[in-house]
């Protein structure tokens, strides 16, 4: 946990402090030699780097250096992964048992496989009970001793996770730390055949890796075995990809009477609609037991159990109208106590799962870390390694209730306040997108001064757990925060904290003069880019590239941006707000005519103005907010943008008014591309 939180205004000599040190502390900490100016160096003999701050403050570092990690006393250069000492996995979580309708044969057989070196892939729809086959295998494992990782996909975001972001994470598995740049792929391999972690067992939950991925990932790490959860079959080794199928209407059966305590007959089936439920539910157990919850919490099943009925093989009829499975999801989230009722609203409003711990940090009641359980119970969220995760069910459900959001400002001073005790709470961390999705709901709710003072001291803490980006995106708000707060030293302070963060994560340079390129042809020509003159003056402009692989990925993002004209959009079938916010980005013109920053600002702002408009004529409060906050966001960029070309300006000899357009054309070309990005988000396209 941090310490005191407070920043010193204009310190002498620190120029990147995010807290004040407290008497007992150094400004600067580190296992080795402190020098003046605030440099230090790590406890490693080859690894020299220059804190500016206490032990949350930014490192500057060299061009070709591989990595940098938190080593619990300061962030530290590394020149190869082999500099880190291996950490031996732990015990696999033994879950307790549970009836498996039928898929007993099909844990065996994963189980098999895996004691036989053999990597295992379940695959199938979502819900189907993939996680719970594991779950079952993970048991078995445990039984042996097997030792090793149990991976959950990282929460608000999208996408699939790349190979490249799960090396990051399995990386930090095996040897303790997080990484701020890319991990080597090269380096990863040599680290861990020196390490040897066979035996080793690893799942990955919620695996979309393609084939040729899985196949470089169990080349990188062939002393392990794998069990992969995924949508599809992607594993090279055909026989050991498994598909777990929904359930049978006989498994089916089975669970609900497992669950409402009664062997249901025909009769009771029929009454219970259950041939219809079973096909709304797609045969996902999940579904089915929220069913049993929903059949459980009725008046007439409370009326019987409280009389002097028994229940039996004929239970009352339900209405079919209130079969499908958010309905009942509704009808459970009525019912819910008020403290679950938080629980649940604090899940839906932030987006992300939450630690039994967190809870109440985040709703502000010390008694709500307990109410999770009967969400649990309900089967309205899920319950992953002391974590909890609301379902798809229960989040439309609180939607369709319309309850006013958890608020952002309860979460952030409840987050403040356990993040700066040092013996704060236990168990698993929260995810660090927490910290972006309550910053984002203090932003919209114009909270300026707590948005500020929140994002200083959950911003460094993004960076000790390897989220780099995602900590540049904390910077930004936190600036905007400042900035329409009045707040004149944190816009300052923002504005180096998110300059020093770009240096930090630019790492290896490796792969510049291709992005560079690809950046510039636009303004300048390809002739005037091959020629390589130019490169001296343009190397700023590509951001945080760490890898040659990065370089190549980003420089055929753009390369796709710059060749294809804006998507036309599909206007037949188009959700208000929609429409203007395309017509507004194909008006959005930085090409050659835009020779300056001011024409720039201009431009971008007339955008930004528009898309506020679309946001206006949108009735799904998604785009509204989609369009709102990335024009907020583009004004920000807009504006950091205006005041690094003052800067460049502002010197002895200022650079030829070309480089300026071309600059210009390249801060326009990105706009262009993130606010595509943005919109097709939230708006269909064709």
């Amino acid at each position: 946990m941090t310490g005191d939180s407070r920043v010193p205004d204009e310190p002498a000599n620190l120029l990147y402090p995010t807290h004040e040190p407290s008497a007992a502390e150094p400004t600067v900490r580190s296992d080795g030699p402190t020098a003046a100016g605030g440099r230090a160096k790590a406890d490693r003999d080859h690894a020299e780097v220059v804190v500016h701050g206490d032990v949350k403050g930014i490192v500057t570092t060299g061009s070709h250096t591989i990595n940098v990690i938190y080593d619990g006393n300061a962030l530290v250069e590394i020149t190869s992964l082999r500099d880190l000492t291996p950490h031996q996995p732990p015990l696999l979580p033994a879950a307790g048992r549970s009836k498996l309708f039928g898929r007993d044969t099909l844990v065996d057989d994963v189980v098999a496989q895996l004691d036989g070196g053999s990597s295992v892939q379940l695959h199938g729809k979502p819900g189907v009970g993939k996680k719970a086959v594991a779950a079952a295998v993970h048991r078995e494992l445990a039984a042996q001793g097997r030792r090793g990782h149990v991976l959950y996909p990282p929460t608000g975001t999208d996408e699939e996770e790349s190979l490249q972001a799960l090396y990051g994470r399995l990386a930090g598995a095996f040897f303790g730390t997080h990484f701020l740049r890319a991990v080597d792929e090269t380096q990863l391999r040599a680290a861990m055949a020196a390490a040897d972690f066979s035996g080793a067992h690893v799942t990955v939950v919620d695996c979309g890796l393609p084939q040729s991925d899985l196949t470089r990932l169990l080349e990188t790490f062939p002393g392990c075995t794998f069990l992969f959860t995924s949508p599809y079959a992607t594993l090279p080794d055909t026989d050991a990809a498994h598909l777990v199928r929904p359930l049978s209407r006989t498994a089916a059966v089975e669970l609900l009477s497992d669950e409402v305590g009664l062997q249901l007959g025909p009769t009771g089936l029929q009454k219970l609609q259950f041939d219809h439920v079973w096909d709304k539910s797609g045969g996902a157990p999940q579904r089915i037991c929220q069913y049993a919850q929903f059949i459980k919490s009725s008046d007439q099943w409370e009326r019987r159990i409280r009389g002097a009925d028994e229940p039996r093989d004929e239970p009352d009829p339900v209405d079919p109208a209130l079969l499908s499975p958010r309905r009942q999801a509704e009808a459970l989230a009525v019912a819910l106590s008020e403290p679950a009722r938080r629980v649940l609203l604090a899940l839906a409003t932030f987006g992300t799962a939450l630690p039994a711990a967190w809870i109440a940090p985040v709703t502000g009641y010390p008694q709500d870390g307990a109410a999770a359980s009967e969400l649990h119970d309900r089967r309205m969220v899920k319950h992953f390694d002391g974590t909890y995760w609301i379902t798809e069910d229960a989040t439309a459900a609180v939607h369709s209730q319309e309850w006013a959001p958890a608020a952002a400002t309860t979460a952030a001073e409840g987050l403040l306040a356990a993040l700066v005790q040092q013996d704060g709470p236990s168990g698993p961390e929260p995810d660090a997108y927490l910290f972006l999705a309550v910053a984002r709901a203090l932003v919209r709710e114009e909270q300026w001064a707590l948005a500020s003072r929140f994002v200083r001291i959950v911003g460094p803490r993004a960076l000790t757990e390897g989220h780099g980006q995602l900590a540049l995106q904390l910077y930004a708000l936190g600036r905007m925060a400042a900035a329409r707060g009045g707040m004149a030293k944190d816009v300052k302070f923002y504005d180096r904290a998110e300059k020093l963060t770009r240096d930090l994560l630019d790492g290896d340079k490796a792969g510049t003069t291709a992005a560079a390129a690809v950046l510039l042809a636009p303004a300048l020509g390809a002739a005037a880019v091959e020629s390589g003159k130019a490169l001296g003056s343009f190397g700023k402009i590509v951001a945080a590239v760490s890898t040659k692989t990065g370089a190549v990925v980003a420089a055929g993002a753009v390369v796709v941006a710059a060749t294809t004209a804006v998507v036309v959009a599909n206007s037949n079938n188009m959700p208000a707000g929609c429409e203007p916010a395309y017509a507004a980005l194909k008006a959005y013109d930085t090409g050659d005519k835009t020779r300056t920053y001011d024409e720039l600002a201009a431009k971008t702002r007339a955008l930004t103005s528009k898309l506020r408009a679309a946001a206006a004529e949108a009735s799904k409060a998604d785009i509204r907010s989609k369009l709102n906050q990335h024009a907020d966001d583009l004004d920000a960029k807009t504006a950091a943008d205006v005041r690094e070309n003052d800067k460049r300006m502002n010197v002895e000899f200022p650079p030829h008014p070309d480089v300026i357009a071309a600059l210009a054309a390249a801060d326009g070309l990105q706009n262009n591309i993130s606010t595509l990005q943005a919109i097709m988000a939230v708006c269909p396209s064709e």
